[in-house]
């Protein structure tokens, strides 16, 4: 395949990506209002929110793939802060979410609180990405 074809099938997967999270999305807001119980809600707000931002995830990299990306000193600093201030914050809430988890018994709670840890394990291994690639980001300021 040509590049050209290999833009063409990634720009396709991505729409299909996009479709789905807004399916979801939909369903999400259309099931929310049937159930008075907070949790059943929370759930379902948590997949609805999650679905949310991987649509903007997506969007951003369809947008990004049509134009150049460049990273000034400015943005850099501002990424450079963020990581350091958001690193130590993350462990932080791990410690936390660890210490809840372990203290709760009920089941949903703790699927709650079990997705929630693993969320911000997941934000702690990004942020180590991303300072791993701000050299990268780098080579593109002005």
């Amino acid at each position: 395949m040509t590049l050209p074809e290999n833009r063409k099938k990634f720009d396709d997967l991505v729409n299909r990506w996009i479709v789905l999270e807004e399916s979801t999305i939909n369903e999400a807001k259309n099931l929310t209002g049937n159930s008075r119980n907070p949790m059943v809600r929370a759930i379902i707000d948590l997949l609805r929110m999650d679905s949310e931002k991987h649509k903007h995830i997506l969007q951003t990299i369809q947008k990004s793939m049509h134009s150049t990306v460049t990273f000034s000193t400015d943005d850099l600093k501002v990424v450079d802060t963020f990581v350091e201030k958001h690193m130590t914050l993350e462990k932080n809430a791990i410690e936390t979410a660890e210490q809840a988890l372990e203290m709760s018994s009920l089941p949903i709670p703790r699927l709650l609180l079990s997705h929630l840890l693993e969320d911000e394990k997941s934000h702690d291994a990004y942020m180590s990405e991303l300072n791993d690639i701000k050299g990268y980001m780098a080579k593109d300021t002005d």
